[in-house]
């Protein structure tokens, strides 16, 4: 397995700190899960920013989407390759905006598209076959 990748750290880091679109005081302030109304607290704010390790629930991960503003999706991934050591991907490359079903495969970070496209013909193989008629 490869070595820890700090994707949910750099992530935080893209939009935190000196140069930066927010300061760790407007990333605290903004920090809110918009479900439950919970901030994350200063050292948490930092922690992420720091690449320590911190207690990854939903409420965080939401409220951290929020305070860098960007998508709850990007932060799950990140976090999940971060904490977890996978990443999710889609085999079929299925464009954004595509109305069509997505298909998301956890697997290894660092899978080779060959690995992937492995998964991508079994998927194709159990779909159902249109009849010809």
């Amino acid at each position: 397995m490869p070595e820890q990748d700090d994707a949910l750290t750099r992530l935080v880091q893209q939009h935190v700190g000196r140069g930066r679109r927010l300061t760790f005081r407007a990333f605290e302030e903004q920090a809110v899960d918009p479900i439950t109304q919970r901030r994350i607290s200063k050292s948490t704010a930092e922690n992420v920013a720091k690449g320590h390790q911190i207690k990854v629930t939903p409420e965080v991960l939401r409220a951290i989407a929020a305070g860098i503003g960007v998508d709850l999706g990007r932060v799950h991934a990140a976090a999940i390759r971060q904490y977890i050591g996978i990443e999710v991907t889609d085999p079929f490359h299925t464009p954004p905006g595509d109305d069509d079903t997505v298909v998301r495969v956890a697997h290894e970070v660092g899978a080779t598209a060959a690995e992937l496209e492995q998964v991508r013909q079994v998927m194709d193989s159990s779909r159902p076959k249109r009849d010809s008629q």
